[in-house]
């Protein structure tokens, strides 16, 4: 494919080494790039301005086949000959050139013997690289296709390249040419063309460097943007908070800084005029960061935040925006941004199945190409000044489109059998989990001899469901599809489409009580069972996971956080002591919060009327912690303000204002807690100051809470 969408990137399949094209796709045989060494370059610079770059087979036993020791002698003693190496291992991130055009790209994924290349297609002056790679052969070099961070201030937005983007108000974006900045801090000549490692495109900001086992990437300008993950040699424990400002997040499911955690829930609905009935990943999100950056805005603790959009919708690309551009934090952070405008397309159902198919491809491939660029920049900032990076990526999603995608073309070159059982009924084969594992365990708390900072992930994966689905998300009754039905008789058909055309949801419910008997699962519920063993194999992969609920968005509750699905599993277990993601303050505060609040749920939803009057302490207990924690997703908070409202549930003043009628979400209950923030902030200032600049709470300093938070109820709040 070599579509051009207003300079978005676009999709190739390459198969290594092996003569036959690949079935209706555009690609041949590829071979590794061997360069030649500096002495070598040196030697031919009078001769040709031009670089000759010798080209090493890669080995068959990438089809598992044993190759001829007579060929393995050959090919490394051509490789040692030229200054290269023979390529084998993962190919991803490397760069891949066509040899009838000038268009060059990047191994997105690589699944023996085939890799999956994104294409830029990066507007030049001549625009001459439009040319279709359909059927021309391939170079895949050593080295890894780069970016300069350095070159990339907050307030930026830019595509997988570095390259500035320009959002227009429908959500589209408009690339211009590469920045000069950029192309200069990379080594790139602008009237040659030539840069690090001597392969560009004319035009491209494409840089390339090698990675080596020696290699301290932490004095480059550079950095590859697929990195393999931190070794163990290079990290340390998690031993400080990452505050959110969310007080459920931070006193349920605290983030540690260097710990990647998962964000679940349903699809945000980008149409909707309210949003306080739906989970709202994105909104919380943007609260988190907001509330980061305020809070962290005077100190000197050198934090950066990024955000990778990986959607190519532009109403969710202009969603986003405007949320960061409300927050008031669009120039404090980095936001990445995909090319692809596939909102429009496929729409009315022209589109034939193979574009389908195919924009699918281009999208997820760009997708994880962003996703990876987010975090090599998150990296180098955390690298070169020892500071804390957070990296939001918005969302997984299109990870897993990729790897079907991957998994179908390996089906139909070398059949069902060539592709592992497991991700063919789509859960998680080894295979697929090391995909993952690539992005998700790029987090990490840096040891001090790598410079002591950290990278946060905050990994954002959307459930499948009808989200107009009435009842627990998770637990709501399946959808059938009307092709469920399509070997049925003639006169269930008719009804069904009565039903369809009536809008009525095609549930085992509805169907019972009209008589129609229910068909065999639908593929619709096979999907979902697929996703939902799919998050599962995700939250495996984890430190953690928030499960945002929508039937708690639904019954009001805000966050609509679930705490018997939602953990961290950071400072568990014999790490404890040493290996903390809470903050101090909130763990002197809370102590055992997570098992009552627990406890007080589980009696709610299981006990009977006279039960749960029986337990009306617990109960009680449970709303004075829900009106605590309660707080809108535009809402900010300090860790002090959480302290001051976990701590007066905990010691039960809130149970007046709870028999007053402030529950949760009302407004009495919000106004007394807002009150009683304010109170305190006055009364105990000198606390306030020390859970701020230290995260602890001294037990003076706890004393001095109580007496504040007493004093305000005793006043008749």
């Amino acid at each position: 494919d070599s579509d051009n969408n207003g300079g978005a990137a676009s999709f190739a399949v390459v198969k290594v080494c092996e003569e036959d094209l690949l079935p209706n796709s555009a690609y041949a045989v590829a071979k590794a790039m061997a360069t030649a060494d500096a002495a070598t370059k040196k030697e031919e610079k009078d001769v040709t301005n031009e670089e000759e770059e010798e080209k090493v087979e890669l080995a068959s036993a990438l089809f598992g086949k044993p190759m001829p020791q007579a060929v393995k002698q050959s090919t490394e003693a051509a490789a040692k000959k030229n200054g290269g190496v023979v390529a084998d291992g993962d190919f991803t991130g490397r760069t891949v050139s066509f040899a009838n055009s000038n268009q060059k790209g990047m191994v997105v994924a690589h699944r023996h013997p085939i890799v999956f290349v994104l294409l830029e297609n990066t507007p030049t002056a001549d625009n001459e690289n439009e040319q279709d790679v359909e059927g021309s052969k391939c170079s895949i070099s050593h080295k890894l296709v780069s970016i300069d961070p350095s070159a990339i201030p907050p307030g930026s937005i830019v595509d997988y390249l570095g390259n500035s983007l320009a959002v227009l108000n429908d959500g589209s974006v408009s690339r211009s040419l590469p920045k000069a900045a950029t192309s200069a801090a990379a080594g790139v000549d602008l009237e040659s063309g030539l840069g690090i490692g001597g392969i560009t495109a004319d035009g491209i900001s494409l840089t390339v460097s090698t990675l080596d086992e020696d290699d301290d990437s932490s004095t480059t300008t550079t950095r590859p943007i697929f990195m393999p993950i931190p070794k163990i040699s290079e990290i340390g424990l998690i031993d400080s908070p990452l505050v959110s400002g969310i007080t459920a997040i931070d006193a349920l499911t605290p983030i540690g800084k260097g710990q990647n955690m998962l964000v679940i829930g349903n699809a945000d609905n980008d149409d909707a005029t309210t949003v306080g009935r739906t989970t709202n990943k994105r909104a919380w999100m943007v609260n988190f960061l907001r509330n980061v950056i305020e809070n962290n805005r005077n100190d000197d603790s050198k934090m950066r935040c990024f955000y990778g959009l990986t959607s190519g919708d532009g109403k969710v690309r202009s969603n986003l925006l405007d949320q960061l551009k409300e927050a008031g934090i669009q120039e404090d952070i980095v936001t990445v941004l995909s090319t692809r405008n596939h909102g429009e397309e496929g729409e009315g159902g022209t589109a034939s199945s193979a574009t389908i198919s195919t924009e699918k491809a281009m999208t997820s491939a760009e997708a994880v190409a962003v996703a990876a660029t987010t975090c090599s920049i998150a990296e180098h900032h955390a690298l070169t000044t020892g500071g804390d990076s957070i990296v939001f990526i918005d969302d997984l999603n299109l990870h897993k489109s990729l790897w079907d995608v991957t998994t179908q073309y390996l089906v139909q070159v070398y059949g069902e059998d060539a592709v592992v059982t497991a991700d063919l009924q789509g859960s998680g084969s080894s295979e697929m989990r090391g995909y993952f594992s690539g992005l998700i365990q790029r987090s990490a708390r840096f040891n001090l001899k790598k410079g002591g900072g950290s990278v946060t992930l905050i990994l954002l994966s959307t459930l499948p469901g009808d989200e107009e689905a009435d009842g627990n998300s998770g637990e709501e009754e399946p959808t059938f599809d009307p092709s469920d039905f399509e070997n049925m008789p003639e006169k269930i058909k008719a009804r069904i489409s009565m039903l369809v055309k009536a809008k009525v949801a095609l549930t085992p419910t509805n169907l019972k009580k009209i008589q129609i008997p229910l068909p065999s699962t639908s593929d619709a519920e096979n999907a979902k069972r697929l996703a939902l063993q799919h998050v599962e194999d995700l939250i495996s992969m984890s430190d953690g996971q928030i499960w945002l609920d929508d039937a708690l968005a639904k019954a009001g509750r805000s966050p609509p956080l679930d705490p018997s699905r939602s953990i961290t599993r950071v400072g568990v277990g014999a790490d404890t002591v040493s290996c903390r993601a809470d903050a101090p303050a909130l763990r002197s505060v809370v102590g055992s919060l997570r098992f009552e609040f627990q406890q007080a749920m589980d009696v709610m939803d299981t006990a009977t009327a006279s039960a749960i009057v029986g337990n009306q302490k617990q109960v009680q207990r449970r709303d004075a912690f829900l009106l605590a924690m309660h707080q809108e997703s535009n809402e900010r908070r300090k860790l002090s303000h959480e302290c001051i409202a976990l701590l007066a549930a905990s010691r039960g003043h809130l149970d007046a204002v709870l028999a007053k009628g402030g529950l949760a979400g009302t407004d009495q209950g919000k106004e007394a807690i807002d009150g009683l923030i304010e109170f305190v902030e006055s009364n105990a200032s000198g606390v306030v100051t020390e859970i701020e600049s230290t995260l602890d709470l001294s037990d003076d300093g706890k004393s001095q809470l109580e007496d504040a938070i007493a004093s305000y109820f005793s006043k008749g709040n």
